[in-house]
């Protein structure tokens, strides 16, 4: 007679068949490095307030940072206030998050700001696209501004017949600016890398173009400790050619040290790229392992990178159902990546200790997607992105965590 299969067989059975997925329903073929699901973690953080800013048209974040005098800066586009289509618009709060200004800046046309730092002498500097102004079909678009949000300065930087979309900005040790995003001729798909140096006042000492036959996209720059710069974004001309994540080390003169690809037989792309303290890089972004019936729209996940200070790979992670829009190494050594429409914190190795899901984020109703995040000089955390508060119509949302106990 059989014996009977013990429970921890028919967990295992019932393990495999959630994995399998359901008939109608996309199908995983997860990869090696796939994180156990996100139950049983210790309780995250707790919630200290949050905001929302907004008008009768649609507003996006894409960025936010904490201010020297520990208030807030978020940049993002609006359809609600501003002159045109949809305009750059800056808000700044207090350490509150309760607004005591807010900028708009664009033309007739679609103007969207992606990026925002403060700068070393306490104004601001955004960085977007802009169909406004330059040549008019999309160009890079650079904005300074004095600590009270009036522009100081504007710089645009494209060519003729070529679309430009700048996603990442930050200031130089010596003053000056990096910034990154994609160029592609106005009629063409393929795109490439487009990295911009200017001096402190947006003029270009450079610039450079990174790619292949097919197309590449740069979302995020850092400046290395050694002057150079690391650039992070997708390639579709060089890995395993089905969309990977493409890691470019170049010299301060934007002149490419070396390259790394990240990736297999499923579609990464990455989104966000910091050097750790140990020197090496975490980069963050989505990894697509599923397939889906046709019409039904496939979900990817949350893929982290660790490599060392020459690119190599040391380790990766594949957290279900997400998306590392970006990310930013903690004081304690470990990592936080906002996931759409809740937030994660990992250890060191990328094994996740604790999650802030959706609901726990705002007690208003509407779908939360939070696209940008920094750990603030208390040890706490500040999100944004925006929220779906009312139909047809997103707001600004603002939402500050307290320190981990």
């Amino acid at each position: 007679m059989k014996k009977a299969p013990s429970l921890a067989i028919l967990a295992l059975l019932m393990v495999s068949l959630v994995a399998m997925g359901c008939p109608g329903l996309p199908k995983l073929d997860p990869p090696q490095d796939i994180h156990p699901p996100l139950v049983n973690l210790p309780c995250p953080p707790e919630k200290e307030w949050s905001r929302t800013f907004g008008g009768s048209g649609r507003e996006w974040a894409a960025s936010v940072q904490q201010t020297a005098c520990g208030g807030f800066i978020i940049a993002g586009c609006t359809t609600s206030f501003g002159a045109g289509h949809a305009d750059f618009w800056l808000i700044k709060t207090d350490a509150q998050g309760n607004k005591e200004w807010c900028q708009t800046f664009g033309g007739p046309m679609f103007d969207s700001a992606s990026s925002v730092q403060e700068t070393a002498c306490g104004g601001f500097i955004i960085a977007g696209a802009t169909e406004s102004f330059g040549h008019g079909m999309g160009d890079f678009w650079l904005i300074k501004t004095n600590a009270d949000g009036n522009k100081g300065w504007s710089q645009t930087f494209g060519e003729l017949l070529f679309r430009e979309k700048a996603r990442s900005v930050q200031q130089t040790a010596c003053g000056g600016l990096i910034i990154v995003g994609w160029t592609r001729c106005f009629r063409a798909e393929e795109s490439d890398f487009f990295v911009v140096k200017t001096d402190a006042q947006g003029n270009k000492e450079w610039s450079r173009t990174f790619g292949g036959r097919r197309s590449e996209r740069a979302h995020s720059v850092q400046q290395t400790a050694c002057g150079g710069f690391i650039i992070a974004g997708s390639t579709f001309s060089f890995g395993a050619g089905r969309g990977d994540f493409w890691l470019v080390k170049t010299d301060p003169q934007g002149n490419k040290e070396w390259s790394r690809t990240f990736g297999g037989r499923w579609s990464e792309s990455a989104a966000s790229v910091q050097q750790t303290a140990c020197g090496g890089f975490i980069i963050g972004g989505s990894i697509i392992t599923r397939s889906a019936p046709a019409g039904v729209p496939v979900l990817p996940d949350l893929w982290l990178v660790k490599s060392d200070p020459q690119g190599n790979k040391e380790w990766s992670r594949t957290i279900l159902y997400g998306d590392a829009t970006s990310l930013q190494e903690t004081a304690c050594g470990g990592f936080i990546i906002p996931r759409w429409n809740d937030v994660v914190k990992t250890d060191a190795l990328g094994n996740v200790e604790w999650r802030k899901l959706k609901g726990e984020l705002t007690d208003e109703p509407g779908w939360p997607s939070v696209r940008s995040v920094q750990q603030t000089a208390c040890g706490g955390f500040i999100l944004a992105g925006s929220i779906d508060c009312r139909e047809r119509n997103h707001e600004f949302f603002l939402v500050k965590l307290a320190p981990p106990k």
